[in-house]
């Protein structure tokens, strides 16, 4: 009622709205109001069936569908039946200059979280959920810490979420608690990278994994699952080591290769930040936004003429 009630006041030229209720709601709305036209949003390349029922039957009432990824697109497609000229896929954008600028140093923020300076420590932002898989990262680290090249590896576990139980117990359950951190939700995130020596994301899907880019943004070496989404932007042994999903031995192997090869780290991390600023820089977003923009305006001034 709000949102109807501001767009009523208001009457914007354009709502680009994120994510499925948002935009759900302001497709409705959209076509009460003057016909306001409508970019929606979609992060994610999968979603519930109930919401993808919802989506098709309101689609025609979006004037354009942006994903960030081409595992999206192709959901959007071939689920959602989003056809070719409302598609458009536009990667989010990274404010990449706040990022790499930590107000803390590194070895302040390593002793407010119980790290040493010795200590390799290996990042996850992720909140606490089945689709993370958390799972596989912890046995992963278990192979790490009892192999020789992880006697100084630490796990850094940032994010919070239903499955934090569970994922506490599998902690005690593999032995790992005096070797883990969990920091919580956390808005200092530029101080966090600064703590890590490496990222790794284990998860069975993303949309895009805006945390990947986050660290690939701050040159950290990063190790990820070839899941929909991570596959998009990441490549193995250019900008990132890829191992399969769920394979936690693989994981592990990867993870070993970043502590004791650190020629093949630096390379990874140097091309992985060039890739970031390139491709996933506010500019390079607004860009697209702009000419995505520009691009509806003309196609509403040619059906008014």
């Amino acid at each position: 009622m709000d949102l109807a009630v501001k767009l009523n006041d208001e009457r914007p030229g354009l709502i680009i709205a994120y994510l499925f209720h948002t935009y759900l709601a302001a497709r409705i709305l959209g076509r009460l109001f003057r016909r306001i036209p409508v970019i929606s949003s979609l992060r994610a390349a999968s979603q519930e069936k109930w919401r993808s029922i919802l989506d098709r039957m309101t689609l025609p009432l979006t004037d354009y569908y942006v994903v960030p990824s081409e595992d999206t697109a192709r959901f959007a497609r071939e689920v959602l039946r989003v056809p070719e000229k409302k598609l458009r896929i536009i990667p989010i954008g990274l404010d990449i200059s706040w990022l790499r600028s930590p107000q803390v140093l590194r070895n302040q923020i390593r002793e407010q979280l119980g790290l040493l300076e010795q200590d390799f420590v290996i990042g996850c932002i992720a909140r606490f959920h089945p689709v993370k898989d958390h799972g596989t990262l912890l046995q992963a680290f278990k192979e790490l810490r009892e192999s020789k090249e992880g006697k100084h590896a630490k796990l850094l576990l940032v994010g919070k979420g239903k499955g934090d139980m569970e994922v506490r117990a599998l902690t005690e359950k593999l032995g790992l608690l005096e070797h883990v951190v969990f920091a919580g939700f956390r808005r200092d995130l530029p101080e966090i990278y600064s703590a890590m020596d490496a990222a790794c994301y284990t998860s069975r899907k993303e949309g895009l994994g805006n945390a990947a880019v986050e660290a690939l943004s701050v040159g950290l070496p990063v190790v990820a699952t070839s899941a929909p989404g991570f596959t998009t932007y990441l490549r193995h042994e250019q900008n990132a080591l890829l191992a399969p999903v769920g394979d936690p031995h693989a994981v592990f192997r990867a993870l070993a290769r970043v502590i004791s090869e650190p020629e093949l780290a630096s390379k990874i991390a140097q091309q992985a930040s060039a890739d970031a600023l390139e491709n996933y820089g506010l500019q390079a977003c607004f860009t697209a936004y702009d000419e995505l923009i520009r691009e509806l305006a003309g196609n509403r001034s040619r059906q008014d003429s």
